[in-house]
C-alpha cells in the first residue's frame, strides 16, 4: 500500500511539473508579429476601446435625433421640439468630431509607442556594445597588473571599473525601457488578448532620416503662421467647441418658447455634447494656461425673462470657450513648430560626427587585441553619450512629426500617421 501511495504521489508530481514545463513553453514560445506602423494603426482602429466609445457615443447621438423624430403625434406640439431637434442634430456633428479626435490622439499614441520601442532597442544594443568593450579592457588591464604592474594601473582599473557600473546601470534601465515600451505597444494598438505580441519593424526608422526633410528652408514665419490659421479651423476641439456654442446660443431661443413654465428644461437633460476641453494647466517651468469648459444645468428655473438671461449667460460662456479653445490650439501648434526646429538643430549637430563616433566604438568592439589608453577611454566614453543622445534625437525627431500630425489634424503631414501634405523637399501636395 506504501508503495502504491508513493508511485501515485511521483505520478502526479511528474504530471504537474510536466504541465508547467508545458505552459512555460508555450508563454515563451508565443510568436511576435512583426507589423509596420502602418498595420499597427489599422490595428488600432479595429481593436481599441476609447475608439470603440467614440463610435458607440457617436451611435448614441444619431439615435437621440432618430428619437425626437419619431415622437408620437401628442409631443410634436411641444414648442420648442423644432429647435430641440436642430440642437440634436449639432450634437451629432460634435460626437463626430470627438470620433476623429479620439483616432488622431490614439494614432500619436501608436505611433510615439512604435518608435520608442525601436529606439529604446537601439539604446539597449548600444550599452551592450560599451559593456563589451569595457568587460574586454577591464581583463586585459587585470591580465597586464599580474605579468607586470605599472604605477597608474590601479587607477586606470578603478576607472574601467566605475565606467563598467555606469553602463551596467543604463543597460539595466534600457533593457526595462524597452520591455515597458512594447508593452504600451501592444495596449495602445487594443490590448494583448486582441493583438497578441507585436515587434516593431526596425527598418522604418532605420530608412527615416530627419535629415530628408528640407524643414530649415520650409519653416519660415510666414510658413509657421499659415499652419498655425489652418490647424485652429482644421482641430477637432475648435469644431465641437463651436458646435457647442451653436446649442448653448439655441438654448436661449428654447427657453423663449415658454412662456408661462416656471421650470423648463433644458438639451442637457435629454443629451450630451461630449465636449472634451484641451489639455490641462501646466505650472513653473512647464507653464500652459488652463482651459475652461461649456456649462448647462438640465432645467431652468424662474420666469421667462429670468430663464432666457441665465441661458443667454451659459449662452456666452460657450462663446468664450470656443474663443480660449482656439486660444490654445495657436499656442500648442506654435511652440510644436518651434520644438520641432529646436530638434532638427541638435540632430543635425550629432548627424555630423556620427560616423566618426560609430568608428571609435566598432574599433574598439571589432579588435580584441586592441587595449585603450586612458585617453583613448576619455575619447571611448564621450562617444558613448553621444551616440546615445544622437539616437534620442532621432526618437525626438520623429516623435515631434508624429505630434504635429496630430496637433495640425493633418494639415501638416510627412505621411507617418495620416496622408502626407508635404513631400521631404518641403512642397505642398494636392
Amino acid at each position: 500500500m506504501v508503495l502504491r501511495s508513493t508511485f501515485k504521489k511521483l505520478v502526479w508530481v511528474g504530471i504537474t511539473v510536466l504541465g508547467m514545463n508545458v505552459c512555460n513553453f508555450s508563454i515563451a514560445e508565443e510568436p511576435s508579429k512583426n507589423i509596420t506602423l502602418a498595420e499597427a494603426l489599422d490595428l488600432m482602429k479595429e481593436n481599441h476601446p476609447r475608439i470603440m466609445a467614440a463610435q458607440a457615443s457617436l451611435r448614441g447621438s444619431e439615435a437621440s435625433l432618430k428619437g425626437l423624430q419619431n415622437l408620437p403625434l401628442f409631443a410634436k406640439f411641444s414648442p420648442d421640439l423644432k429647435i430641440r431637434k436642430q440642437q440634436s442634430a449639432i450634437g451629432i456633428e460634435v460626437t463626430d468630431a470627438g470620433l476623429r479626435q479620439e483616432i488622431r490622439d490614439t494614432s500619436y499614441g501608436v505611433a510615439r509607442a512604435y518608435y520608442l520601442v525601436i529606439y529604446s532597442k537601439q539604446q539597449m544594443l548600444l550599452t551592450e556594445h560599451i559593456l563589451t568593450i569595457l568587460t574586454k579592457n577591464i581583463k586585459a588591464l587585470e591580465l597586464k597588473m599580474v605579468l607586470k604592474k605599472t604605477p597608474t594601473d590601479e587607477s586606470s582599473l578603478l576607472k574601467l571599473k566605475l565606467g563598467y557600473a555606469e553602463a551596467k546601470d543604463k543597460s539595466s534601465l534600457a533593457s526595462t525601457g524597452y520591455a515597458r515600451a512594447k508593452a504600451l505597444l501592444i495596449e495602445e494598438v487594443g490590448g494583448r488578448k486582441k493583438v497578441g505580441l507585436l515587434e516593431p519593424n526596425e527598418k522604418e526608422l532605420l530608412n527615416y532620416k530627419l535629415s530628408n526633410y528640407e524643414l530649415s528652408s520650409l519653416l519660415t514665419p510666414a510658413f509657421i503662421d499659415e499652419m498655425v490659421d489652418k490647424a485652429v479651423d482644421a482641430r477637432e476641439e475648435v469644431i465641437k467647441s463651436s458646435k457647442a456654442s451653436e446649442i448653448l446660443s439655441l438654448e436661449v431661443a428654447a427657453q423663449k418658447t415658454a412662456r408661462f413654465n416656471p421650470k423648463f428644461r433644458t438639451f442637457a437633460s435629454g443629451s450630451d455634447v461630449h465636449y472634451i476641453p484641451i489639455g490641462v494647466q501646466g505650472r513653473g517651468e512647464n507653464f500652459t494656461p488652463e482651459s475652461i469648459t461649456i456649462e448647462m444645468p438640465s432645467t431652468l428655473v424662474g420666469k421667462k425673462v429670468d430663464r432666457v438671461a441665465r441661458a443667454q449667460a451659459f449662452a456666452d460662456r460657450g462663446a468664450a470657450v470656443e474663443e480660449s479653445t482656439r486660444n490654445l490650439i495657436r499656442l500648442e501648434v506654435r511652440n510644436a513648430f518651434q520644438q520641432l526646429l529646436e530638434t532638427r538643430i541638435r540632430y543635425d549637430e550629432l548627424k555630423k560626427v556620427e560616423p566618426e563616433l560609430n568608428k571609435i566604438i566598432n574599433n574598439l568592439l571589432e579588435n580584441p587585441l586592441k587595449f585603450m589608453t586612458p585617453e583613448d577611454a576619455q575619447t571611448f566614453a564621450l562617444a558613448g553619450r553621444m551616440l546615445g543622445s544622437f539616437n534620442q534625437a532621432k526618437f525626438a525627431g520623429v516623435d515631434i512629426l508624429v505630434d504635429l500630425e496630430r496637433i495640425t489634424s493633418g494639415v501638416f503631414s510627412v505621411g507617418l500617421t495620416c496622408p502626407a501634405t508635404f513631400t521631404p523637399d518641403g512642397k505642398p501636395i494636392k
